[in-house]
């Protein structure tokens, strides 16, 4: 592997706060410099940067676009109160204004999802954004003809939802799949790539809905599309994604035409302790 951390030996204090939290453990003091002999094993974590008091190292991959950031404690430590406060009162939102989300907000978001943690750093995951009005009527009218047809083969209640769905978006104009929200982002990976691709696009779509709520906008993952996806391959074709990855999962967005005042019961915890 070519190179990716690189250390400055004039910046370097030797203080092997590098050595002790990279988890490759490729990171030695050599007459209290870091030194990295062996690259084989660097999963890019970019850890060794991030702990590094004196900004010693920088990088090095043709890849990779995220500029290095410094925040101050008091800038990025969020309290409880406010944080858990958010969580809270999240709603799924399935009610949107007639309005499109600024590209700088889009931007903000889809960082998010970059900057997400992934198993082994193996960062597999991708994204498709439709938020062109055309291409979003598209997309819904296929899913949608696509679900009343597996709807006719379907007993039971999501029979009768799938075949509704574009009965009711027909009749009447209500839009059960995307709720007229003004974008759709497709999350998709490769799962061969890494055995964590499921839990990696949980924990971005997460953390992408909650800088969302920051931002103005509400969300709302949507299962329907997925379900679409597994029964007709145009739709793969559509948002172009490419042979041999997963449509993993979908998140409509907007701004909320809804609010809320409190937040909402849920049934009692279940865990264990050991």
């Amino acid at each position: 592997m070519k190179d990716f951390v690189v250390i400055n030996k004039e910046t370097c204090i030797g203080c092997g706060a590098c050595v002790s939290d990279c988890i490759s453990k490729i990171i030695s003091l050599e007459e209290d410099i870091a030194f990295i002999k062996d690259f084989t094993n660097c999963i890019k974590c970019g850890h060794c940067g991030a702990v590094c008091p004196v900004n010693a190292i920088s990088y090095q991959h043709p890849g990779y676009d995220v500029a290095i950031e410094t925040f101050e404690k008091d800038e990025w430590k969020i309290g409880f109160n406010q944080l858990d406060a958010l969580v809270k009162m999240k709603r799924s939102c399935r009610q949107y204004k007639n309005q499109p989300i600024e590209k700088s907000k889009m931007e903000a978001i889809l960082r998010i999802g970059q900057m997400s943690p992934t198993g082994g750093n193996r960062q597999p995951l991708k994204f498709v954004v439709v938020d062109s009005p055309d291409k979003l009527e598209e997309l819904k009218l296929l899913a949608m003809k696509t679900l009343y047809d597996v709807g006719q083969k379907t007993e039971g209640r999501y029979g009768m939802v799938f075949r509704s769905i574009l009965n009711n978006y027909e009749s009447t104009g209500f839009d059960r799949l995307f709720y007229n929200a003004p974008c759709v982002i497709i999350i998709y990976g490769d799962p061969k790539s890494s055995h964590t691709t499921h839990v990696d696009a949980g924990i971005a779509g997460g953390q992408m809905t909650l800088i969302a709520e920051t931002l103005g906008l509400g969300s709302c993952f949507v299962g329907y599309l997925k379900t679409a996806t597994q029964n007709n391959d145009e739709i793969y074709k559509f948002l172009g994604i490419p042979e041999g990855n997963e449509m993993i999962a979908n998140i409509i967005l907007g701004y909320p035409d809804v609010r809320y005042f409190r937040s909402v019961p849920r049934q009692k915890l279940d865990v264990k302790f050991l």
